[in-house]
């Protein structure tokens, strides 16, 4: 499978900015920082372990979610973020549940925020962070229309629940996509994906690697285009 041009351009425009990778297996913590997204411990991570965290700081946030365990959180608010995991995870899924919180950082926030701001200017941020309402030239842009208003936040349930929309569902696809393009290139996989190596040598989990080399894998040669193949042999013999 071809990588798809967006994931090249927001992992290329990620790296353009953090600096080079680090060797593998990566640690995307310092690169994050380079966006304005910190990356935080919370033992037993929970929705309201992640309210309660920033309630001891003097800011409400509203999740409007029932509490459950967590994998990860995403909470970004004013061109910053916060990314929570949990420090009692595996070191593998910790870095791979990182790498899944910052795609959706960089794809849903930060990048239709930055359009946002280099189409409308600077002062759009103002109606980005809910400060003020949009002059009616600034709602004829088509532009706002896919980029979040105030704090956007993203839970990563501990129990891999279903999404319950198409658009959750593409969502959550996308953003393992670009995790796997910023913790093992598919330049750097080759052409033959193995998931044991990248398990071994990118520190990919067992689960998501699964997934990845099976992405990766060529397409299956049509059905009859391998017959018409087979015929021609066996003309020939």
């Amino acid at each position: 499978m071809s990588l798809p041009v967006w994931c090249a351009e927001l992992a290329a425009a990620f790296w353009r900015k953090a600096g080079p990778p680090p060797p593998t297996p990566r640690d995307l913590t310092y690169p994050a920082l380079f966006f304005g997204l910190n990356v935080e411990d919370l033992r037993d991570l929970s929705v309201a372990r992640v309210a309660g965290w920033f309630r001891n700081r003097d800011i409400p946030l509203r999740l409007n979610e029932p509490d459950r365990r967590l994998r990860g959180c995403l909470v970004a608010s004013r061109g910053v973020g916060f990314a929570f995991l949990d420090p009692a995870d595996d070191p593998a899924e910790r870095r791979f549940t990182l790498a899944h919180e910052i795609a959706h950082y960089l794809r849903d926030y930060w990048q239709p925020r930055a359009v946002a701001v280099r189409r409308l200017g600077p002062d759009a941020t103002a109606v980005l962070d809910g400060d003020r309402l949009p002059t009616t030239d600034e709602r004829l842009r088509a532009v706002l229309r896919s980029v979040p208003v105030g704090p956007f936040t993203h839970l990563l349930a501990r129990d891999a629940d279903a999404p319950a929309t198409d658009a959750e569902r593409e969502a959550e696809v996308a953003a393992d996509r670009l995790a796997f393009e910023l913790l093992a290139p598919a330049a750097a996989v080759g052409d033959a994906p193995c998931a044991s190596r990248l398990v071994t040598h990118f520190g990919l989990p067992a689960g998501p690697a699964d997934r990845y080399a099976e992405l990766l894998l060529p397409p299956a040669e049509p059905e009859d285009r391998a017959w018409s193949r087979l015929l021609r042999r066996v003309r020939r013999s």
